[in-house]
């Protein structure tokens, strides 16, 4: 399942990236965020039913750290700000690796 999760957060970063170079495909990838998004965020609620205690660390913008639960991260990823604002894909992106070399 770690390996899943890294797979799409890798996959939507990739396509973050390049969304500027190419506007003629711009709407294709929106849509391919927003699906890829969601597919993530059901990965990460399977992962919050078996490990119901285990929190995503993150620091915000403001340089606040929170600890959120993988269900609430799920929620969040539905929510483009949020994302953007907590930088969620790269720390769920961390949260995975950690767990896979423990």
């Amino acid at each position: 399942m770690y390996r899943d999760i890294l797979t799409m957060c890798w996959s939507i970063k990739e396509v973050n990236k390049n969304l500027t170079d190419r506007k003629s495909i711009s709407d294709f990838s929106i849509r391919y965020l927003k699906n890829a998004c969601s597919v993530l965020a059901e990965l990460m609620r399977k992962m919050s039913k078996t490990m119901p205690d285990e929190v995503l660390n993150v620091v915000d913008k403001m340089g606040g750290k929170k600890s959120i639960t993988l269900h609430e991260v799920a929620d969040m990823l539905y929510d483009p700000r949020k994302i953007v604002e907590l930088n969620l894909i790269d720390n769920i992106s961390r949260w995975a690796k950690d767990r896979m070399t423990a």
